[in-house]
């Protein structure tokens, strides 16, 4: 064999190696049992909550005595985490066949009754619950007039504990509960002062049984709006905590709880309209928050060297991020007035200059862009990823000139890469209230929690976010707080596999992946990839081999005990730093930053100018149009005045022959 040839076969054996040590190949992980195929509600439901945490779900349709054996067999394979069965099947099935088929696992396997109706059987119900539930009733219930309440069980309820969500219904299935047999609430319809049971567990001997009623929420229209997961969510909240509680590690979750407060617009002088940055760390320390200032570049040369010395000697509290390029109004705004080509002039000349700042302060800035006043349009975040930045975050994480995914997994989880296959990722203003049921439900999924104001938010006293990262702390008590690059660093899931090794899925481009294990453990990686850009992948600053499968990028590595990793997807582009003039030339763009600086710093020092600030910022347009208004009364004034004056001052003129006539002239 030529050494060519040789050569091939060895690539080919390479390539095969890591195909046949890649991800699992699908095995059923939740067992779901019915008497009718299709696509019910019920099912679909399971579907939706089994699919977000990365779970394989298979169907076994009862049509007779050997589909029931078959369905046993199923409840005894190994790989099973949760049995689900809809109410209408149990009366197909044997009870102690089923708990005998779980006892084989030698640990329990938890068991989901869904789709409880008033057609349900009673004495089947009461069979399996061993006399707890007794029935079920339907009630009808005005739209929009009772909530979702979830009750205090720590194991299943976690941050959910004690919280309200919104009950978009016109009627609602509830059990009847026999409390006396042991049945335990953990989510109901509170309708005033009456609480209705629709998700409730029932313990026979060392087995746990879930039992749900059928649920159907009128049409939820998935949006841009960042708070609304709580009605998604809400019509999917049973499904989702018996997953979690069944499935543990095995189910897609974050690697830690991370939370960022950032600032925007502000730049380091001390101080910044309100913002005192010297007290803002002692209120950081004491109440444990991290604050990331989102940076104007052209603010690169500005930096007071107290300040400078300030966030170099604390980044554990403070750190640094991209907040546009020049700032001035929508410059990442619709391409029909600002054109494509022109914002990514500014993305470079943004590097270009924060590099620049870098170099001035000694102080590093993350990648993670904040566009200014609102999201750009999805080519703009193609041109982000050409350029390595690892995320966007804004207050909507839908491009402008985009529409929302109509899929639960986008309506629940914080960061998408729905748009130019770059992570975009929603943040709550903390200058307006944010339900605290939003943030129950970011901690129980593991989303970032993040958070920005402004200047003007700390008019109040400079505690003021004190209470907002309290609430989180007390959600979740092990919450880190880090700065926006740390956690897009962090941003991917993983589930423990059959084999002990792991999956992940990757968000963004360079991702420190941790073993918290003593143990080395392996870790097959998955990324969403378009493959638009040339790139390289590397780990640990090294030339890493990736496996191409579909629109994936997966690879295998190798982490020892309580170390980490850098993977890093490095995309080819043209930039040339040093090529980048990153001069102040726009007299425009110079006058806009000094009247943000006034603003900031002088108008907003007032009760009034801070009115003006928001009022201005809620309706530009509105204020726009009323000086373009007042503008143009105020010049019609002054030329009518104008006028006037001139018409009285201006002499009588006279031919020679009427001067000669008139006898008062000499």
């Amino acid at each position: 064999m030529t050494s060519r040839g040789f050569t091939y076969w060895l690539i080919v054996a390479a390539v095969c190696s890591v195909a046949a040590t890649g991800p699992n190949a699908p095995a059923a992980e939740v067992s779901y049992i019915d008497v009718a195929s299709g696509q019910s509600y019920a099912r679909q439901q399971m579907a939706t909550a089994a699919k977000f945490y990365g779970l394989e779900m298979e169907e076994t349709v009862l049509t007779g005595r050997r589909d029931t054996a078959s369905a046993v067999a199923a409840i005894g394979d190994p790989n099973i985490v949760a049995v689900v069965i809809t109410a209408n099947t149990l009366s197909a099935l044997d009870q102690q066949q089923v708990l005998a088929a779980l006892r084989k696992h030698g640990h329990r396997i938890p068991v989901l009754i869904v789709g409880v109706t008033e057609q349900t059987d009673s004495a089947v119900l009461r069979q399996w619950s061993a006399g707890a539930i007794a029935g079920c009733k339907t009630s009808a219930i005005a739209q929009g007039r009772g909530s979702y309440t979830v009750s205090s069980v720590t194991d299943i309820t976690r941050q959910l504990s004690s919280h309200r969500f919104p009950l978009n219904q016109t009627d609602i299935r509830y059990m009847i509960m026999d409390a006396r047999h042991g049945a335990q609430l953990l989510m109901a319809a509170k309708l005033d002062s009456v609480e209705l049971p629709v998700f409730a567990n029932v313990a026979l001997g060392n087995q746990v049984l879930f039992f749900a009623t059928e649920t159907r929420a009128d049409d939820i229209p998935v949006s841009p709006d960042p708070f609304r997961e709580q009605a998604v969510f809400a019509t999917l909240a049973p499904q989702l905590m018996f997953l979690r509680y069944a499935a543990g590690l095995r189910a897609w979750h974050s690697p830690a709880s991370y939370a960022n407060l950032t600032i925007d617009d502000a730049w380091l002088r001390e101080r910044y309209g309100y913002v005192d940055y010297v007290k803002l760390l002692r209120e950081a320390q004491r109440h444990n928050f991290h604050v990331t200032v989102a940076f104007v570049p052209w603010n690169f040369d500005r930096s007071e060297p107290a300040m400078i010395s300030l966030f170099r000697t604390h980044p554990d509290r403070f750190s640094i991020t991209v907040h546009g390029n020049n700032h001035d109004h929508q410059e990442f705004g619709l391409y029909k007035t600002h054109p494509l080509n022109k914002q990514v002039d500014d993305i470079r000349q943004a590097l270009a200059r924060m590099e620049r700042f870098s170099e001035l302060t000694h102080i590093p800035y993350s990648p993670v862009m904040v566009f200014p006043h609102s999201i750009s349009p999805e080519s703009t975040l193609a041109a982000l990823k050409r350029y390595n930045f690892l995320a966007t975050a804004n207050s909507l994480n839908v491009p402008s000139d985009a529409s929302a995914p109509a899929d639960e997994e986008f309506a629940l989880r914080a960061v998408t890469q729905a748009f130019a296959n770059f992570p975009s990722l929603r943040r709550y203003s903390a200058e307006v209230p944010i339900p605290e049921s939003q943030l129950a439900i970011d901690a129980f999924i593991g989303n970032p929690m993040l958070f920005y104001v402004h200047q003007g938010f700390f008019a109040a006293g400079i505690d003021s976010f004190n209470r907002t990262a309290d609430t989180v702390t007390e959600l979740q008590p092990d919450v880190q707080w880090r700065s926006l690059g740390h956690i897009a660093q962090h941003l991917y899931l993983t589930k423990l596999r059959d084999d002990g090794a792991y999956d992940v899925r990757l968000y963004t481009g360079s991702t420190h992946l941790e073993n918290t294990q003593k143990r080395e453990s392996t870790f097959f990686i998955e990324k969403e990839e378009d493959f638009a850009l040339p790139m390289d992948v590397l780990v640990d600053g090294q030339p890493y081999a990736y496996e191409r499968v579909g629109t994936q990028v997966r690879l295998k590595l190798l982490v020892p005990g309580g170390k980490s990793r850098e993977i890093t997807f490095r995309y080819r582009n043209d930039l040339n730093l040093a090529a980048v003039d990153i001069s102040k030339s726009s007299s425009r763009v110079s006058i806009v930053r000094l009247l943000s600086d006034f603003r900031d710093n002088t108008v907003s020092k007032t009760a009034v100018g801070r009115w003006f600030i928001r009022s201005y910022t809620d309706k530009r347009g509105d204020w726009n149009r009323a000086a373009a208004l007042l503008a143009v009364l105020i010049l019609t004034v002054l030329a009518t005045l104008r006028f006037n004056r001139g018409k009285r001052a201006l002499p009588v003129l006279r031919s020679p022959m009427s001067q000669l006539q008139d006898p008062n002239v000499n």
